[in-house]
Parts: C-alpha cells; sequence; structure tokens
C-alpha cells in the first residue's frame, strides 16, 4: 500500500520534494498545500493551507518545507494538530525549545513529527554526535561557500527588502587552521555576504536591521551588498552548497586522530528534499512501534531509515 504525502510550502524545497515523490512508486503525492496562488509544472493538486485540516484522513504524511525564520514554527504546530509531519527546521540555536514547546502536542494527538531533518542539522548532527561521543569535545564546522536557504528567508522578512540571497563562506585561514589541528576556538569561522535588492532611501536602515537579526547575523560578520534585480536572479541560480566537518583529538594513549567529513552539492534544495524524504520510512517505523512525539535525526536508530521489517536485510548488505 502506497503512503500518502502532502507538502506544505512550494519554494525551491517544495518543488524538489514534489519531483522526488512523483519519481517513487512507494508514494502517492495527494496535494500541495500554500498560502500562495501557485501551479505544479507536474498537475499536481495545489490547495489552500487554510483546508488542510479537510485532508486529515487522506494524507499519513506532511512534509513541511516552509522557511523556518517565518514558517514553520507556526505551520508545523497546526499541522501536527492532523498529521505526522517532518520539517526541516534550521535555526540551530532554537531546535531544543522547539522540540520541548510540540512534545505535548504530538503526544496528546498521538501524532510523530522528525524535525530538523536536512543536511545541517540533520547528517551533519549524527556526525557532530558520533565525533563527540568519541573526542569529547565539539568538532569544527564549516559551511560554504553557498546560498543558505534560512539566511535568505530572514533577509527577505525585513521590511523594505524586495528580495535577497545570503551567501555562506568559510575563513579561509580557519579552515586550514583546523585541517591542521591549530584552530583557536575564538576564530571567526564564517563571512556572511548578502546580496538585497532594495530601495535606496531605506538602505541604511535595512542593513541595520539585516545585521541585528538574532540567531542568522547578530555577531557575524556580515556583509551587505545593495544590487539590481536582474544581478539578484543571476545569483539566485547558484544554488550549490558545501560543508565540512573536521574533529581533532587524541586517544587517552596520546595518539593523535582528525575526522574529516565533507559535503559537496550542487544543489542544496535537491539534496535536502532527499534526506526529507528518507525519514518517510523512520515515520513509518516509529508508527508501527506505536512511538508517538518529537524527534530529531539524533534520535532515529539508522535502520529506521529502511522501509519496516527490512532489519535483517540490511545489516547482511551494509555491515
Amino acid at each position: 500500500m502506497k503512503t500518502n504525502i502532502g507538502i506544505v510550502g512550494y519554494g525551491n524545497l517544495g518543488k524538489s520534494v514534489e519531483q522526488i515523490i512523483l519519481a517513487n512508486n512507494d508514494y502517492n503525492l495527494v496535494a500541495i498545500f500554500s498560502r500562495r496562488v501557485v501551479k505544479s509544472k507536474f498537475n499536481t493538486s495545489i490547495e489552500s493551507y487554510d483546508n488542510i485540516a479537510l485532508f486529515k484522513d487522506k494524507i499519513d504524511i506532511m512534509l513541511l518545507c516552509g522557511g523556518s525564520f517565518s514558517d514553520l514554527e507556526n505551520q508545523t504546530c497546526n499541522t501536527l494538530l492532523n498529521f505526522d509531519c517532518i520539517n526541516s527546521f534550521d535555526n540551530h540555536k532554537k531546535i531544543t525549545s522547539e522540540l520541548e514547546r510540540l512534545e505535548n502536542l504530538a503526544k496528546q494527538t498521538k501524532h510523530r513529527l522528525i524535525m530538523s531533518v536536512g543536511w545541517d542539522p540533520g547528517i551533519f548532527s549524527n556526525i557532530r554526535a558520533m565525533n563527540y561521543s568519541l573526542s569529547k569535545e565539539p568538532s569544527s564546522v564549516f559551511w560554504g561557500k553557498g546560498i543558505s536557504l534560512g539566511h535568505s528567508e530572514a533577509i527577505r522578512t525585513v521590511k523594505g527588502v524586495i528580495d535577497a540571497v545570503e551567501f555562506t563562506m568559510p575563513i579561509k585561514t580557519s579552515l586550514l587552521n583546523a585541517r591542521k589541528g591549530k584552530l583557536v576556538h575564538s576564530e571567526n569561522l564564517h563571512t556572511r555576504e548578502c546580496f538585497v535588492v532594495a530601495d535606496k532611501k531605506n538602505q541604511k536602515s535595512i542593513e541595520k536591521k539585516i545585521k541585528n537579526i538574532p540567531n542568522y547575523f547578530k555577531g557575524q560578520d556580515t556583509i551587505i551588498n545593495f544590487v539590481s534585480h536582474e544581478k539578484l536572479l543571476k545569483l539566485k541560480h547558484n544554488l550549490f552548497h558545501k560543508g565540512e566537518i573536521i574533529s581533532n583529538f587524541k586517544t587517552i594513549h596520546g595518539s593523535k586522530c582528525q575526522i574529516n567529513f565533507k559535503l559537496k552539492l550542487q544543489s542544496n534544495p535537491n539534496f535536502t528534499a532527499t534526506v526529507m524524504l528518507s525519514y518517510i520510512n523512520a515515520i513509518l517505523n516509529l508508527k508501527q512501534l506505536n512511538l508517538c512525539g518529537v524527534f530529531t535525526p539524533l534520535d532515529i536508530p539508522t535502520i529506521f531509515l529502511f522501509k519496516p521489517n527490512s532489519r535483517k536485510k540490511i545489516i547482511e548488505k551494509i555491515c
């Protein structure tokens, strides 16, 4: 029996999720829910977000593809009332508070939410956890160069901004120091370069507001460039991204160890969508065990990323 899927949000991530679902025979895409008037080039049914509760008995799992800054906190809460959910909430500093806020709701409604599913948080979270279990020290994490979907969305919420993208770039000297095992933890690791379309008369106040957005730009090395709409359209096509985790430590015997994990993406949303879809099996495994609540990728056993009842086959193939 196919799993019935719904998508909430139809930006770059929602469109990527749509294509993967339509290409997979295990899933049936019932509808896309949007607050905007949009049209799918694959003729997927588009429904108003206001009508989402009407699909309670028609959809098994909702994939929430809105932005973390302005969408997911409200949409996750509302959607979890009626559906099992997966989201890509990426505000690292608010993950714990979001988990605690939604836990009772998930248990009361007997639903499951797997939150912060992507490459970071997500895959990188699991790698950091493994490294920390070995070294008892935090890893050094570098993102970019690439467009951060979350930071770009945060800029676009500033009044007076017409459109914007943000490129996250590692500081080269810090990255080299980390690879050599000489990184000082107080070092700045990234520069955040923003390209913004806005009216000239508001640019000074807009720049100040962007640099003071908490959890995204405040206290960060941030560069603001005001550009034309035409230039921004060209930049927005650059959906590549990459990241690297570096862990340097010594065993109790004094021997040096270094663990490096690298990720290079031609399309950030395409890869994030792929990660989100891999956690559909996790929802199905949790459901089979009658487990409800809010989970992060750290809470999900790796074997749950495969179809229920396939444990022995996967162990034989991979271990």
